[in-house]
């Protein structure tokens, strides 16, 4: 695998400027939708959300002033809605199919075009490595079940309403771990937190495991990009653009920060031995073999053919620190995700201590 730290910008140049178009975001106050508005704003687009008025953004505050703002609920309130046409709907927000069903039976009379923002967790399997936009998705036996542990199926299922009901006027995105300012999971945020707190660092398994993740800023770009090109279709959104490394990612954020920084490699059997849990602690990060073996060795082919840019891994690290550093003490010091530094050291002890 050649080394490539993520630190060249690969894309296109932006397309020309459209007519302005009336944009409708599902959501568009928690991680993503702030990032696609001030873009959207930026392009000359006119923006509508639809929330329940109850998230305040932690990023892009200043471009809600902008924004017409509908109040209501996914669930039972869809009432603002009606009545009213726009050129595009971006629907951040669902998770059941029947939300999907119920905005889309409002919608699909008065609106172009309809982006559902899906998930790469759709797939069947993630055993196979390059998985692509045509590989099975996950089923559920009951189609109107409504349980998060079916996350992967009920996300596939509103793929599927979202294509009944708009054809090919659809717009499918299912982007990888979305990661940079205003991401609430703290899933991605660990690892630039951590490292630039410095001293020696846990890092998982071997340094040449496959990454993979998706910059919001470049994510909520190319939603925009396929809605002013009315790209119909479905696409797996996932940087960097060419094969990277977990050696890659931690060594290209270290380079952001001034602390001395040492990575200790700890074997993964290890890791599972000391209940360390991939993904939840280990973040951004699958072991090898397995069920999820292919989980970051997705295709991005298709994405990257229709506009899919990449801005450089220190971008994103360093903007993810600059936002992490606004936000108050005490939610900080208290991630949702990440290895307790504790644990981190009884780990790296016995990891030391093992013979």
């Amino acid at each position: 695998m050649g080394i490539s730290l993520g630190l060249t910008h690969v894309g296109r140049a932006e397309p020309k400027k459209l007519k302005p178009l009336r944009i409708l975001i599902l959501g568009g106050t928690a991680f993503l939708g702030p990032h696609q508005i001030k873009h959207a704003l930026a392009r000359g687009h006119k923006i509508t959300t639809f929330t329940r008025g109850q998230t305040e953004p932690t990023v892009n505050r200043e471009v809600f002033e902008r924004v017409e703002s509908l109040i209501g609920d996914r669930n039972d309130n869809l009432d603002a809605l009606e009545g009213r046409k726009w050129d595009a709907v971006i629907d951040n927000s669902a998770t059941y199919p029947r939300w999907v069903k119920q905005t889309t039976d409002i919608l699909k009379e008065n609106v172009d075009t309809y982006l559902f923002t899906s998930t790469l967790s759709v797939h069947a399997s993630f055993e196979k490595k390059g998985l692509t936009e045509d590989d099975p998705v996950a089923i559920t036996e009951d189609p109107t079940v409504e349980d998060m542990k079916y996350y992967g199926a009920l996300k596939a299922l509103s793929e599927d309403v979202t294509r009944k009901a708009f054809g090919k006027r659809a717009i499918i995105v299912r982007p990888h771990l979305i990661v940079g300012p205003g991401d609430r999971t703290d899933r991605w945020t660990y690892w630039p937190v951590r490292i630039s707190e410095g001293g020696e660092v846990l890092a998982p398994g071997h340094p040449d495991r496959p990454a993979q993740y998706i910059d919001v800023k470049d994510l909520a770009e190319f939603n925009i990009r396929l809605i002013e090109n009315r790209a119909a279709g479905t696409y797996s959104v996932v940087g960097p653009i060419s094969p990277f490394s977990m050696a890659e990612m931690l060594y290209g954020i270290r380079a952001v920060v001034s602390n001395s920084v040492s990575f200790t490699w700890v074997d993964q059997d290890f890791l599972m031995e000391n209940d360390v849990a991939p993904w939840r602690e280990m973040t951004a990060w699958m072991p090898s073999g397995g069920k999820r073996d292919g989980f970051s060795s997705f295709n991005n082919f298709r994405a990257v053919s229709a506009g899919l840019t990449f801005r450089p891994l220190a971008e994103t690290a360093r903007s993810t620190l600059d936002w992490w550093a606004t936000l108050p003490k005490d939610r900080r010091a208290t991630p949702k995700a990440g290895l307790a530094r504790k644990k981190e050291k009884r780990v790296l002890d016995k990891w030391h201590n093992r013979r």
